[in-house]
């Protein structure tokens, strides 16, 4: 497999401006995917995976928004400089994303037809109406539904989130496009219907080399789909491995805390281990480690010294002065 990335981002930094000042959201972010890989990002809410995703397609608004440093490249292009109408190009034909609120990704003015023809021809104008209605159908059907006309027929308001959540992949993946990010593209979705939607990307990304960069809570999907995890907390990356070796032996204290804290119904309620404390409040976040005030395990100084991002082993990287 070509190893060369599909998408770089090095160094991304993201605040918000607020009332009392600036919010830095997401700091020094790095990641790359390169064809065929699915590299998933875990954390809890708050931790900064979703303004990241955001700000690689350029979709924050800004202002409040701002990119306060680093790189988001495809090739030779660098996203972070290009002009709107540039964008629009990128946007559904290099970079496909699937965010947690289908809905706002469809318009309710508009039926399902309307909507998946529109963006088919939008990014390939050779495509004539009725060849882009054929393939309509035909990713809808991929997407669980055996109904695929009348669906086609419907307005977003008249179909229920878990349908409106397989449109909006549809929409993504018939664009074909170079990268896919997938902000929990299942959360809305019954068991039966996400484990078909999960192996339709996992056999897109093999089959077709489609790097995807996978949004979620759920070890289990990270287990299922990713190959590489990368764990976010307080708007920093906190540990990268690949996905075997995090779930076997996890170094950083909040990741271990993380996996521990996955529901276990043969536990009684009071022995299910959990997390203590909130995340930090990144308008003043702490002075140290983002997550010593929740870690069973912290020394003083990381209490006050932010530990350094560091590459500890082949592929895997961490930042925590314990290990």
């Amino acid at each position: 497999m070509d190893s060369t990335p599909i998408l770089d981002v090095r160094g991304l930094s993201v605040g918000f401006a607020t009332i009392g000042g600036l919010l830095v959201a997401v700091e020094d972010v790095t990641l790359s995917v390169s064809r065929g890989e699915v590299l998933a990002i875990i954390g809890e809410s708050g931790s900064g995976k979703t303004v990241t995703a955001m700000s690689i397609a350029r979709l924050l608004a800004s202002p409040p928004s701002r990119v306060l440093g680093g790189s988001v490249r495809m090739g030779k292009d660098e996203i972070l400089v290009l002009d709107d109408r540039a964008m629009e190009d990128v946007r559904g034909r290099r970079i496909g994303t699937i965010f947690q609120n289908p809905r706002a990704s469809l318009d309710p003015s508009f039926t399902i037809a309307s909507q998946l023809i529109e963006t088919l021809r939008r990014h390939d104008p050779a495509l004539g109406r009725t060849a882009a209605a054929a393939e309509a159908v035909r990713m809808l059907g991929e997407v669980g539904f055996p109904d695929a006309d009348q669906v086609m027929a419907s307005y977003p308001h008249q179909l229920s989130g878990g349908m409106c959540q397989r449109i909006a992949l549809a929409m993504a993946l018939a664009c074909k496009p170079e990268v896919l990010i997938a902000d929990e593209p299942t959360t809305a979705l019954d068991v039966g219907v996400q484990a078909r939607v999960l192996l339709l990307l996992k056999r897109r990304s093999h089959e077709t080399g489609l790097p995807i960069i996978l949004i979620t809570h759920d070890i289990g999907v990270v287990a299922a789909m990713a190959g590489r995890v990368l764990v976010m907390y307080g708007g920093h990356m906190q540990e990268e491995a690949p996905v075997a070796d995090l779930l076997e032996r996890p170094l950083h204290p909040y990741t271990r805390a993380l996996i521990a804290a996955i529901p276990d119904p043969d536990l009684p309620p009071g022995e299910r281990s959990f997390i203590e404390g909130e995340p930090p409040d990144l308008a003043d976040p702490p002075p140290g480690c983002r997550f010593a005030p929740r870690c069973p395990k912290s020394e003083a100084r990381c209490e006050t010294e932010v530990p350094v991002w560091r590459q500890v082993a082949p592929h895997r990287s961490v930042r925590c002065h314990l290990v």
